[in-house]
């Protein structure tokens, strides 16, 4: 007899530990999507300026990317000076190991300066606000950190750079 009660306490045991597993579990489960739910996790996007003689520039895209996602980058220009011949020059960061699935407004043309994408644009006036938006994804096998650097010129004469880097995690 007292070798069957040894056995079902041993029994209540096993059942309440595995009852403490189970709730540590699912507690750590529900953790995560309430710290997404803060913004501690994921894409968030911050805001990059530069400013010349001729225009101010901003970006908008997220300084962390995780492989397979898509998402967004948004170039705003404010022309305080003419631009005759404006072109949007790209670091090899926003192209390398992403798939672009749009940019908008489409550039008139597109070139290749030094290994870096040149978006050209038709003549900006003093007062227009121009904005642009990028969309990616990324490739999972695009690990690491690289330049996301982007300026603004006259043709090939710079009038603002806005430099910053982005981290893609597996």
């Amino acid at each position: 007899m007292a070798r069957k009660f040894a056995d079902v306490e041993e029994d209540e045991r096993g059942e309440r530990r595995g009852l403490r597993t189970r709730r540590v579990l699912m507690g750590l489960l529900t953790l995560v999507p309430l710290i997404a739910l803060t913004g501690l996790l994921g894409q968030r996007a911050t805001t990059t300026s530069a400013a010349g003689p001729q225009a101010a520039i901003d970006v908008r895209a997220p300084k962390t990317v995780r492989g397979g996602l898509f998402f967004q980058s948004r170039v705003t220009i404010r022309v305080t000076g003419r631009i005759q011949h404006p072109r949007l020059v790209l670091e090899p960061g926003w192209l390398e190991g992403m798939q672009v699935n749009s940019i908008e407004p489409q550039a008139q043309d597109e070139s290749s300066r030094g290994g870096r994408l040149v978006l050209a644009y038709s003549t900006l006036k003093p007062g227009d606000h121009v904005e642009l938006w990028l969309q990616f994804q990324v490739n999972p096998s695009n690990v690491g950190h690289r330049s996301y650097a982007l300026e603004l010129d006259d043709d090939t004469q710079r009038i603002a750079r806005v430099e910053r880097t982005i981290t893609v995690l597996p």
